[in-house]
């Protein structure tokens, strides 16, 4: 299922004296089954986008089109609740996320929401976060003993357990170690590759060049670039103009190019900078 922003306007507080304009005539579309990354620097407007597309916000103007279902400026909560079950948002630090007793009725408080059974949806429950790396050992655990790499895991599988056809993430990997990091991006990969369309907001330049197959670029609420990773990081002066950098393999690559080596374009993994030098 993909979505499509049509001439969107979004302003926090509007009609009050401390309104605050976010979003500017903002039309974008997220293919389905793509891995899209949405970057820009703070305040650009990133995370007020991806509110938008699970119907936490409605748009001023302008229109937000999932699958059938369009949000506009009119749109009640009740018409769009079912929304939030496809499209499932997974916040910066998400273990804030997490409320219940027990690992396990945490993570199928969801889908019991939606009017699954109690047996199913500790069942789903169980299979989610498996696929996360909780262990069985954990389920009956309260998720506040948990480690908070633990804690982001079981949040994460609460919106699994939805089975979301379109998974949103704001900066997902935010405070985590290398290796923690690594797992959940591999996660999101593997979810991508079995169909689902995921959707990603980071400051990490390697992530977006490792895993994204489209970037837009925002800035102060609007759209001021978009392409393939391949390609928009091939402006390094561009891209390190909007604060925003590029990839190690990509910055190296540039610094060697900047000594005289010829090269037809700069990589943007290193695997792709391994090839290049061992070509």
């Amino acid at each position: 299922m993909g979505i499509k922003l049509d001439k969107v306007n979004f302003t926090y507080q509007a009609g009050t004296p401390f309104e605050g304009p976010a979003l500017f005539d903002i039309s974008m579309e997220i293919v389905d089954r793509s891995f899209t990354a949405i970057i820009g620097h703070t305040g650009s407007g990133k995370s007020t986008i991806l509110q938008l597309l699970n119907g936490l916000h409605t748009p001023n103007s302008g229109r937000v089109v999932i699958g059938e279902d369009i949000i506009t400026s009119t749109s009640k909560n009740q018409d769009i609740k079912h929304i939030r079950k496809k499209v499932g948002l997974v916040f910066q630090f998400a273990e804030s996320q997490v409320f219940d007793e027990t690992v396990l009725r945490d993570v199928a408080f969801g889908p019991q929401n939606f009017g699954v059974s109690k047996e199913e949806a500790e069942a789903i429950a169980k299979e989610k976060l498996q696929l996360v790396g909780i262990g069985e050992d954990l389920f009956n655990r309260s998720p506040f003993e948990l480690s908070g790499g633990q804690m982001r895991r079981v949040a994460i599988a609460g919106i699994l357990a939805m089975n979301p056809e379109i998974l949103v993430l704001d900066e997902p990997t935010a405070g985590l170690d290398p290796s923690g990091r690594k797992e959940l991006m591999d996660l999101f990969q593997f979810l991508h590759h079995s169909g689902m369309t995921v959707v990603l907001v980071t400051h990490l330049m390697d992530d977006v060049a490792n895993y994204a197959d489209y970037v837009y670029i925002l800035e102060k609420g609007k759209i001021v670039k978009s392409g393939k990773p391949s390609d928009l990081f091939q402006d390094v002066a561009f891209m390190e103009r909007m604060q925003l950098g590029v990839p190690k393999a990509t910055r190296f690559a540039k610094d060697l190019v900047d000594r005289g080596l010829q090269l037809g374009r700069l990589p943007i993994t290193i695997k792709e900078l391994g090839d290049l030098l061992h070509g």
